[in-house]
């Protein structure tokens, strides 16, 4: 797994640039998610409004894809993804 922190980018902008990414042949996924955002610890009475800078984090995280023989030009295609994705959502 390798995280990604885009800064002073919001969740929507997130999942934007992730679905820009996805649409170029390249699947990421969000792998930080903080404790009061899973179901159980919702149930149970956590906010996440309690935990600013775990939601900070969260809100700008994207999991770019790792694996075992990962080649020279994967590694290309998916750093030209981020890229392109990124500054077409922010542009």
């Amino acid at each position: 797994m390798y995280p990604l922190r885009i800064k002073n980018i919001n969740e929507q902008q997130r999942d934007l640039i992730m679905k820009e990414i996805f649409d170029l042949g390249v699947s990421v996924n969000v792998h930080f998610i903080p404790v009061p955002g899973m179901t159980y610890y919702k149930k149970i009475g956590y906010s996440m409004e309690n935990y600013p800078i775990a939601y900070n984090n969260y809100s700008r995280e994207i999991s770019l894809p790792v694996f075992y023989n990962l080649t020279s030009e994967n590694i290309e295609t998916v750093v030209k993804a981020t890229i392109q994705a990124v500054n077409k959502v922010l542009a």
